[in-house]
């Protein structure tokens, strides 16, 4: 006896579905992109976390637990390209240090990461294409990318910190405290400079800098772009 052609259509779909990859090895097949979840996690946070991510995102929050968290995507063209990317946590010293490893012939493939971390951790963020995020940190802060947008909400600006942020073609946002107490440097060469904060900015032909003590100036803010604009906000 025949199945039914509708029957026939059924079961081939669902086949097709069974075939699919699976969720903790790998995360989802959308399109021509395959992904990988990657997932770990330490009990207490170290004084500082660094991350090297060559191609990707870097998204870090604060919160309020001692430990750090840590949740990757890893993401390619085919099940090889994510088979080929390795992401490496080790410890060095006070620091913890996240590396991703893209492989050779690397087109194509990329490592999205979200962080949590306690607000009083120091950041050292690395990127080469892809855009960087960071909010509710208290400690200092060093973040560079080649090409992408930088956003960065700070809980506190004041007393010793350090907050670097250098971009080479793309966008900086920094978001401070109203009570922020620093001095702040600025420098874009091709783009304009706009701050909430009674900044002295002086514009040239094409790029622009500004310079200015805001509260008591204890903490250092040094921003600096190449191509693209830079913003500070007060909250």
């Amino acid at each position: 006896m025949k199945k039914p052609r509708r029957f026939l259509t059924i079961y081939a779909a669902l086949t097709a579905f069974a075939l699919l990859p699976l969720g903790g090895c790998i995360g989802a097949v959308f399109g021509d992109e395959v992904s990988a979840d990657y997932h770990t996690s330490f009990n207490r946070a170290p004084a500082t976390i660094e991350v090297h991510n060559p191609v990707g995102q870097i998204t870090i929050d604060a919160w309020n637990k001692p430990g750090v968290q840590i949740d990757a995507s890893k993401r390619g063209n085919t099940l090889d390209d994510v088979h080929a990317i390795t992401i490496t946590v080790t410890h060095s010293g006070s620091t913890l240090v996240i590396a991703s490893d893209l492989g050779s012939n690397a087109g194509g493939r990329k490592v999205d990461y979200t962080i949590h971390a306690p607000a009083d951790t120091n950041l050292n963020l690395d990127e080469s294409v892809g855009a960087i995020k960071s909010s509710g940190f208290a400690a200092n802060l060093d973040a560079s990318t080649s090409t992408g947008a930088m956003e960065v909400s700070m809980a506190s600006a004041g007393s010793s910190q350090h907050i670097k942020l250098d971009v080479s073609v793309g966008a900086i946002r920094l978001n401070l405290p109203r009570n922020t107490d620093a001095a702040v440097t600025a420098s874009t060469s091709v783009g304009a400079i706009k701050s909430d904060f009674p900044l002295s900015i002086t514009r040239s032909t094409v790029g622009s800098n500004a310079q200015g003590t805001i509260g008591k100036g204890t903490a250092s803010i040094d921003l600096t772009i190449a191509t693209g604009a830079i913003a500070i906000d007060r909250e």
